[in-house]
């Protein structure tokens, strides 16, 4: 399983440093690895090769924070993944569309949890909404008054990918 930072994050970014911790207690075997910091494109094609390069033979599970998410359903779209978490998905931000993100989550074939804070400019559930309710591999979960950092709101952040994470894959 990877977990990936949102952008120039490092692999000591504390969300995914406490949610590695969490899902190794769980007997999962997650690594925190960092994209490549090369110009981001709307294809985010450096990243995207990176991250497929790393999936190997099998399906895996991929969560990404922010960034990282759009990383993470990109690599998806062109390799068996077995499930992708997005923490934060920064969908559309202000003035800046994004409609390849939204192809992507529109069309996603693995089972993919966004998990959103209702107060997350980056993400605005306006967006999201319709895009998840029209495809069943899509399940959008709100964290009511959380923000794009999920700030207080990160615990049951993490326990809900925890747990969604083990009812999804397989031998968990």
């Amino acid at each position: 399983m990877l977990l990936l930072p949102g952008f120039g994050g490092t692999a000591r970014q504390p969300l995914l440093v406490a949610l590695a911790r969490e899902l190794r207690a769980a007997g999962l075997a997650p690594e925190i690895a960092v994209p490549p910091r090369a110009r981001p494109t709307p294809e985010l094609r450096p990243q995207t090769e990176w991250l497929l390069s790393l999936l190997g033979k099998g399906p895996t599970a991929i969560v990404g924070r922010s960034f990282g998410g759009r990383v993470a359903l990109r690599a998806a779209a062109e390799a068996p993944v077995a499930a992708v978490v997005l923490l934060g998905f920064p969908v559309r931000p202000p003035a800046r569309p994004r409609p390849l993100d939204e192809t992507l989550l529109r069309t996603a074939r693995q089972p993919t949890l966004v998990l959103q804070g209702s107060r997350d400019p980056l993400g605005p559930l306006e967006v999201l909404s319709p895009l998840a309710a029209r495809n069943r591999q899509v399940t959008l979960e709100v964290l009511p008054g959380a923000a794009h950092a999920f700030g207080r709101h990160e615990k049951a952040a993490r326990a809900r990918t925890v747990e969604w994470l083990l009812a999804r894959l397989p031998g968990k």
